[in-house]
């Protein structure tokens, strides 16, 4: 049975909230929206690993806040398959940085799989996504000029993701010309066992002091940013104008983000935010950890950690999770020893395609 997507429309959202929280209950898995969310917009993942930094549970006043004008294009990104009331799949498409580059993500009810298969949901993405491309390259590309005059088509890059254990999404994505290029695993740990603060400024290198986030530090926070993670897979780099959307988010906590400063500088970061899992109460995620290169190798990554765990415990939060990419082995050993264990691993897929 061939199951037909269409573009998302605002009456979708409350049954979106019915897929999201019925998918949740099925899996487990810290994507849910309750039924009744009837004002939440549930689309991406994972940030604030891709610059549109969207994740799934965040409130239709606080992307407005984010995107302003542009949140009738990112609405554009939402395919569903609905049967009268009800929406049986969602599929999401978003770009990772340019129009060159793009993410896509589904769900699926867990009493419709058998009918809404994979292949016709990462097809109906795919279709999706080189519309929206040719759009982008006509409008910013040079390439569009040597379409016009008999050169090479455009090329984009697409990914995708799994569970690392989950056969069919690997065969279908198999089947649609993607190749698994990373894995990245969740980890979490409980708060109550990890060390005190104290710990942490034992161990602080001479010069450097940690103290949490203020207002003005964004200058100094998006440099430390963006020169630690130059050499990341991925290449992602904040703005002035994509920090201070993130920072206006309701869910950025100055208390849980932590500074190392050396003589005005800021030689690493880690930012905390309570989690979006609306099911756990006191669950924070930590979404960065970076040290300048030139202040690696000093044990500085230990020390923000377990400043900012410290920081979650007395704020009233009792576990925290952290993605991890696994080709970073050398992070593996720092967040065991702090008690972190893996609960989850999700692999990266990747394809070429014709614009």
């Amino acid at each position: 049975m061939t199951v037909r997507f269409r573009e998302y429309c605002y009456g979708d959202l409350p049954a979106l909230g019915g897929l999201y929280a019925r998918a949740d209950s099925h899996d487990g898995v810290a994507r849910a929206l309750g039924p009744d969310a009837a004002d939440e917009l549930p689309l991406f993942a994972f940030a604030p690993r891709y610059p549109l930094g969207l994740e799934r549970g965040l409130t239709r006043e606080e992307l407005r806040s984010r995107l302003g004008s542009r949140l009738a294009e990112v609405e554009q990104m939402v395919l569903v398959a609905a049967e009268d009331a009800a929406v049986d799949a969602c599929v999401t498409v978003f770009p990772a940085g340019s129009e060159s580059s793009w993410m896509l993500d589904w769900v699926v009810d867990p009493g419709k799989r058998h009918a809404v298969e994979l292949d016709g949901i990462v097809q109906a993405g795919l279709d999706l996504i080189q519309n929206l491309a040719s759009k982008g390259t006509r409008r910013v590309d040079n390439d569009a000029a040597a379409l016009r005059a008999g050169g090479a088509p455009a090329k984009c890059r697409v990914e995708a993701r799994g569970m690392r254990e989950d056969g069919e999404v690997m065969a279908g994505l198999g089947r649609a010309g993607f190749q698994a290029v990373r894995t990245f695993v969740i980890m979490a740990c409980q708060l109550r066992k990890t060390p005190g603060a104290c710990e942490a400024k034992k161990r602080v290198p001479e010069g450097i002091s940690l103290r949490s986030y203020r207002s003005g530090d964004a200058p100094h926070w998006i440099d430390a940013f963006n020169s630690s993670f130059s050499d990341h897979w991925g290449g992602f780099s904040y703005s002035d104008e994509s920090w201070d959307r993130h920072a206006a988010s309701s869910r950025f906590r100055k208390e849980i983000s932590v500074v190392a400063e050396a003589g005005g500088v800021f030689a690493g970061i880690c930012h905390c935010a309570p989690s979006l899992k609306p099911r756990e109460e006191g669950l924070a995620h930590l979404h960065i950890l970076g040290v300048r290169p030139e202040f690696r190798r000093l044990g500085l990554g230990n020390c923000l950690m377990v400043e900012a765990l410290s920081r979650l415990r007395q704020n009233g939060f009792h576990r925290v999770e952290l993605d991890m990419d696994s080709l970073n082995s050398r992070a593996l050993p720092l967040y065991e020893q702090l008690g972190f264990c893996e609960q989850e691993a999700i692999t990266i897929y990747r394809r070429e395609l014709t614009v």
